[in-house]
């Protein structure tokens, strides 16, 4: 092999050395994400992983109605209550699994208007109204992918 040849080889070796060697556990390997705002890494196995922040669904009521009773559910688990005051709100942390996660609302009221609306991660996701004199229901349903 000539000199300029191994010469290059030499400083290729040297190089991929200085480079591998440079590396520690809390850096993330080459081809990994960089952590972004929602994220925060986590140390897996010697090299850094982001892991994912938990989704916020909000759940809200407004309007004049008297309700009688609402129930939501969320992956299959249900909540009841009564007789609650609008405006009505509740928040549900769901984790960021990348699965999706089903949800609904349903108010049963009487004698006015009730307006309901859901958000995920403060972004609108559907809304819907109903109102008169007498009783009546409402409801809203969705996915948030987690």
């Amino acid at each position: 092999m000539p000199s300029a040849a191994r010469s290059l080889a030499a400083i290729l070796v040297a190089l991929t050395v200085l480079v591998v060697g440079c590396g520690t556990s809390e850096s993330p390997t080459a081809g990994s994400p960089p952590a972004s705002a929602g994220t925060t890494p986590s140390v897996d196995g010697g090299r850094a992983t982001p892991s994912r922040q938990p989704h916020t669904l909000e759940l809200i009521a407004t309007g004049d109605a008297k309700i009688d009773s609402f129930s939501y559910v969320i992956d299959g688990e249900s909540t009841e209550g009564r007789s609650v005051r609008l405006p009505w709100r509740q928040s549900v942390e769901l984790p960021a699994d990348g699965k999706p996660h089903e949800w609904s609302l349903t108010v049963r009221f009487r004698d006015g208007d009730v307006q309901l609306a859901a958000t995920g991660d403060g972004s609108p996701l559907t809304v819907s109204a109903a109102g008169g004199s007498g009783s009546g229901t409402v409801s809203i349903n969705g996915s948030l992918q987690g």
